[in-house]
C-alpha cells in the first residue's frame, strides 16, 4: 500500500470481523483444546484487528503519519493470513505445533474470508 492509497477502515473493520467469527464457529476451536495451528492463526487476526481498532479515522483520513503506518501494518498482515491460511506444505503446521503430515483443514469459508480481508 503505497502512502497515497487510502484502505476503508471501516470495511476492512467489518471484514476482519467476520474473519474472527470464521475462525471461532471452525468446529477444531472448541475447548478445551483447540487445534494449535487454527489458535495460532486465529490469535494473529485477532492481535492484527486490535491493532486497526487502535486506529483513530480522522488521523488517518488526515494523513497522520503513525496511523497510515499502522492501516499499511494492518494490510500486511492480513495478505499474510491469507498465504498461511492456504498452506499445504506442513511448514505452518511444524510452526504452530501440529501434526505437519495432517495439516488442519480451514475450510472454504476462512479461506474465502482470509482472501476477502487481504483485498480490502
Amino acid at each position: 500500500m503505497s502512502s497515497q492509497q487510502n484502505v476503508d477502515i471501516a470495511a476492512l473493520d467489518a471484514k476482519m470481523k467476520e474473519l474472527i467469527e470464521a475462525f471461532e464457529a471452525h468446529p477444531q476451536m472448541a475447548a478445551p483444546t483447540p487445534h494449535p495451528t487454527l489458535f495460532f492463526l486465529c490469535d494473529f487476526v485477532k492481535n492484527t484487528h486490535n491493532s486497526l481498532k487502535s486506529v483513530d479515522a480522522n488521523e488517518y483520513a488526515s494523513g497522520d503519519h503513525k496511523a497510515r503506518e499502522t492501516v499499511q501494518e494492518v494490510v500486511g498482515r492480513n495478505q499474510f493470513t491469507s498465504v498461511l491460511a492456504n498452506d499445504t506444505s506442513g511448514k505452518l503446521a511444524m510452526m504452530t505445533g501440529g501434526d505437519p503430515s495432517n495439516p488442519v483443514d480451514f475450510g472454504p469459508d476462512i479461506k474465502a474470508k482470509a482472501k476477502a480481508v487481504a483485498e480490502v
